[in-house]
């Protein structure tokens, strides 16, 4: 409790530090705090854009027009302990957010941007969220997720060095068989890094972008990772083939990656991605090949193909998109994912790759009027060494001076090889002035195939599922302006079958996950808002990971303030 207290209270320690930073400009615009770049020249012309701020002011509100509908067909996954914060973004970027929920469940999100001088801004962030009592579901259960962030930008003629320091501090309990005790489980994570972007351009000159970063992952008393990541863009554009269009230009460009990882065993990737890319008034082509070096593995060669069709005055989009790509897998991203992973991966060496062998992406975007916008697309996906969690039978922990061995409740990781296929089809409806919804539907198909070795009976019942990862979702988002003071807004979340192995090897499917979330804004002035959100509506105690459930029915309410 005094931990938890203290790190509440050096939060507002920061709310002193960025004051002064904020004399220097008082409204900070997104637009106005960048001199004007070109990141991406295949996708821009000869038309200078400012960047997007990396240091985004999140609205914190369920409405479809904040979420990015890239059609990514990955799932979005439910976290085990989460408090949804991260929609959306205005124009001014100074932003707090304090509450507290039924639970005692304080919630501190805290972002300031601004200008110290004509060549340099700063950004912080802090956010806190934790539970300080019992959850009807757990026993003697608490949890706490804290991070803290410091991003600079410096101006130069020739460009924009971006620094950042990351630091997350995350706190969870194992939870016993016997339920007699639970164990605490403090992961920490730091990710420190720069990045240069040029000024102006890749018309007729060389266009670059590099970066780099160190980011560690430890637990304490366990496991540690530590990454290196260093990541090229280099672009040349140019009209090469009609010379009167100097909007419709071709590129040439090269993406250079690398990655190092070390968890008891080294591991390096080196990718390197070079392609060309030319649009016209109803296509767009882009043609590369990837090839990966890793280290202990043979050499991929991968395709990189995308292509777009327009038609009907581009109110119709046909695409297409060939590749495969490997990627290491990380501590960080496992418990992430998982954090309720066991601490000892000595038994695994290293992580290994996962590769996707071959992938194919193909769909539809139709823009069915100026108000309804709807998409349907396909992805199939030839995938190696897929992380998957399983039930560890033989977790076990001694705390302190007691001399009692405690059978905990976690899991450990197994790799599948896959055959992924995922249909998916989303709509975004403006169906009145004040009012817009949006809905997705994503439905898997797994194919898996037999591993090369089963060292036993009872291992080969952890093959051949995919655990914990939904057979389908469907997500639907509303926003509702009611008038110039009140605003309603809601989110559901539902997820299809999912297969859980339990301590005893019994496989289950599990109760289906249904989470709803409403919400309302109520201005007080121009910039001071009180919020009110009920999370889980229906208190559906749906199971996350086996044992471990949802946070259930809770209610917050604070303050939001921008500046």
């Amino acid at each position: 409790m005094k931990n938890k207290s203290l790190i509440i209270s050096i939060l507002f320690v920061f709310i002193g530090f960025v004051a002064f930073a904020q004399q220097h400009n008082e409204q900070v615009t997104v637009e106005g705090s960048y001199r004007p770049q070109i990141k991406r020249s295949e996708r821009l012309t000869k038309t200078p854009e400012a960047p997007a701020n990396e240091f985004n002011i999140p609205n914190y509100k369920a409405e479809a027009k904040d979420f990015n509908y890239g059609y990514k067909m990955d799932i979005e996954p439910m976290s085990a302990v989460p408090y949804k914060a991260d929609y959306g973004v205005e124009g001014k970027n100074n932003f707090l957010k304090a509450g507290l929920g039924t639970r005692l469940s304080p919630v501190f999100l805290f972002r300031h941007y601004s200008d110290l001088s004509n060549d340099m801004s700063i950004g912080v962030g802090v956010k806190h969220y934790s539970s300080w009592l019992n959850m009807k579901d757990y026993k003697k259960t608490s949890f706490m997720n804290n991070a803290f962030n410091v991003m600079t930008i410096n101006k130069f003629k020739a460009g924009q060095l971006r620094s950042f320091v990351d630091y997350k501090y995350d706190m969870y309990h194992l939870r016993d068989y016997e339920l007699i005790n639970n164990n605490g489980r403090n992961i920490h994570s730091l990710n420190v890094g720069a990045k240069w972007l040029a000024s102006g351009s890749s018309y007729r000159s060389l266009y670059n972008e590099f970066g780099g970063n160190y980011r560690a992952t430890w637990i304490m008393g366990g496991t540690q990772e530590h990454q290196l990541n260093a990541k090229a863009y280099l672009a040349y554009s140019d009209n090469w083939i009609d010379h009167e269009k100097v909007n419709d230009l071709q590129t040439v460009a090269a993406d250079v990656e690398l990655n190092f990882n070390n968890v008891y065993q080294s591991q390096m990737l080196l990718a390197i991605n070079p392609y060309f890319t030319m649009s016209g008034d109803f296509y767009h082509v882009h043609l590369g090949v990837r090839l990966d070096l890793k280290t202990g593995d043979n050499i991929g060669l991968y395709p990189d193909v995308k292509g777009s069709l327009f038609i009907i005055d581009n109110m119709v989009e046909f695409y297409a998109k060939l590749g495969g790509r490997s990627k290491i897998n990380t501590f960080a991203d496992i418990v992430a994912k998982n954090p309720f992973v066991t601490t000892n991966f000595e038994n695994f060496s290293e992580f290994g790759y996962e590769k996707t062998k071959f992938s194919f992406e193909g769909g539809v975007k139709v823009k069915i009027t100026n108000d309804i916008d709807a998409h349907l697309g396909v992805n199939y996906r030839a995938m190696k060494n897929s992380v998957y969690f399983v039930p560890d039978l033989d977790y076990y922990a001694v705390y302190g001076d007691d001399e009692t061995v405690y059978h905990l409740h976690a899991f450990d990781i197994i790799f599948q090889d896959c055959d992924l296929t995922s249909i998916l089809t989303d709509v975004r409806w403006r169906a009145m002035e004040k009012l817009n919804l949006a809905a997705e539907f994503v439905f898997n198909i797994s194919n898996f195939h037999e591993p090369d070795l089963i060292l036993n009976q009872m291992t080969s019942l952890y093959y051949g599922k995919p655990w914990y990862r939904p057979r389908y979702t469907f997500t639907l988002r509303g926003d509702y302006q009611f008038d110039e003071v009140w605003t309603f807004n809601a989110a559901m979340k539902y997820l299809g079958n999912r297969w859980m192995l339990t301590p005893d090897l019994e496989v289950i499917d599990v109760k289906r996950a249904v989470d709803f979330q409403v919400g309302t804004d109520y201005k007080i002035s121009e910039d001071l808002a009180a919020f009110a959100e009920i999370h889980n509506l229906f208190h559906n105690k749906y199971q996350l990971y086996y044992n471990y459930p949802s946070l259930g029915f809770e209610i917050y309410a604070g303050i939001k303030y921008r500046f």
